[in-house]
């Protein structure tokens, strides 16, 4: 299967996973598929027409707005440290399509970026239309996050390395990436889809709490 939404987001994801995304230790969260893409259309849809492509409707939008002015307070000190093995404040970065943060163990080499995609209007339906176009060798819808639908995927198969990306829809038009980076250690010892998905649902926790 495969993934994308137009060249930003394609270009978000390479970006994530080649140099951004991780975790060090902590118990894997099993995460199972449940949707399938099904239709297409060649002309992309208005806020009105999502969901499509498949891409399953958020029901109970959250609201993002403090988020998205500090993404990096979707992790807790305690959360980062305690669950993660990261520390305990994350470093803000900007990314193509929005804000970001990263947390990075330079002992470990374990590394989570957060990065919320206000420059995809589209949400999840843009990464299922990209998954039918066949441009991301890696696509997996996952099992709802704290109740908010998700996809694991990337522009190429990188689980070996111990790199993958969530990506979870908030609204019908926002996502929230996750990409992980697993600590040198884990890497072929650990499911990084599982530890990512792990990191997102602690995230949602924390934003569910303070929306």
């Amino acid at each position: 299967m495969r993934i994308r939404h137009a060249a930003p987001v394609a270009s978000l994801l390479c970006l994530a996973a080649t140099g951004c995304t991780t975790v060090s230790q902590g118990e894997a969260v099993p995460a199972t598929t449940t949707n399938d893409s099904t239709t297409h259309s060649s002309s992309p849809p208005s806020g009105d027409d999502l969901p499509s492509h498949g891409a399953p409707k958020v029901n109970d939008p959250l609201d993002t707005i403090r988020y998205q002015h500090d993404p990096c307070s979707t992790l807790t000190a305690s959360q980062a440290q305690e669950e993660l093995n990261l520390p305990p404040q994350g470093k803000p970065e900007d990314v193509p399509l929005g804000k970001g943060c990263e947390w990075y163990n330079a002992d470990t080499r374990g590394r989570v970026n957060i990065g919320i995609l206000t420059g995809n209007p589209r949400g999840l339906s843009g990464f299922y239309e990209a998954d039918q176009r066949g441009e991301y060798p890696y696509f997996i819808p996952l099992s709802p996050i704290e109740g908010y639908p998700a996809i694991a995927g990337d522009v190429e198969d990188r689980r070996p390395r111990g790199i993958c990306i969530v990506v979870v829809g908030v609204t019908d038009q926002l996502t929230i990436q996750f990409s992980l980076q697993l600590s040198q250690a884990n890497v072929g010892q650990v499911e990084p889809c599982d530890m990512a998905a792990k990191v997102a649902g602690l995230a949602m926790k924390t934003m569910k709490a303070g929306a």
